[in-house]
């Protein structure tokens, strides 16, 4: 693993969504290394070496590091953070940042069925792995993502997901809108993520690996599912935020 750098980076794009729901594209000082589905700390504040690191969050990047001349996060206002972020942060400011850091990083994916379930923000490690895996098509039976946001605003990445169905093995993709969705083929419906039809699903894969990125009452009710379905916890991962 990439040791940690600390560095300023400037902010090259912000785009603003529907509740809040923010995409901040930085320019870092100098190309990062990070591995799929790895996250970042980041500082609001200036940093001084001769004293700590201040007040910083923890960001899933969500691009992929073969595009690691800029890093991109999505962020949710969910506390006084994020708030401050969104809120005062503009095109061309500079925020601190140190990165890499997790093991969220799908190395299990080789010759599995990988199932991806993500809620919100949490979509962010995915679209991370997704991006390298189209480039680098690495060897897993299938990849099928479970997606789940509250508008239809909110579906910020299904010209990504219609790439990959394009471009990677046997991918499949299911976005669940739980308000006011309006269902459109056999890939948006309406309503939350069925956690027991997602799991009856999947769970007759050939070799299944799930990924659980998102809120954790999402994440514990697919962890109880799986375990009710005798999922071993050795092919079950999370990552997991409030």
């Amino acid at each position: 693993m990439a040791a940690p750098l600390k560095i300023k980076a400037r902010i090259e794009k912000i785009i603003k969504h529907k509740d809040g729901i923010t995409f901040f594209k930085f320019a870092p000082e100098k190309k990062c290394r990070f591995r799929p589905g790895q996250f970042l700390h980041l500082a609001l504040d200036e940093y001084d070496p001769s004293f700590n690191w201040p007040e910083s969050r923890v960001f899933s990047i969500a691009n992929s590091p073969l595009l690691s001349d800029t890093i991109d996060i999505l962020v949710s206002p969910k506390g006084s953070f994020t708030k401050r972020m969104i809120a005062e942060l503009r095109e061309n400011d500079e925020v601190w940042i140190k990165l890499p850091y997790g093991i969220f990083n799908f190395n299990d994916t080789i010759d599995s069925d990988c199932i991806l379930i993500a809620g919100g923000t949490g979509i962010s490690p995915f679209i991370s792995f997704l991006e390298y895996a189209i480039v680098t098509k690495p060897n897993f039976n299938s990849v099928s993502l479970f997606y789940g946001v509250r508008n239809n605003e909110l579906v910020i990445f299904e010209d990504l997901f219609r790439k990959c169905v394009r471009t990677i093995k046997e991918f499949e993709y299911s976005i669940f809108i739980e308000n006011n969705g309006v269902g459109n083929g056999s890939n948006i419906f309406e309503g939350i993520l069925p956690v027991s039809k997602i799991v009856n699903k999947t769970k007759v894969y050939k070799k299944p690996v799930y990924y659980l990125s998102g809120p954790k009452a999402m994440i514990n009710a697919f962890e109880i599912e799986l375990t009710k379905n005798n999922i071993s916890q050795e092919n079950i991962f999370y990552d997991k935020w409030e």
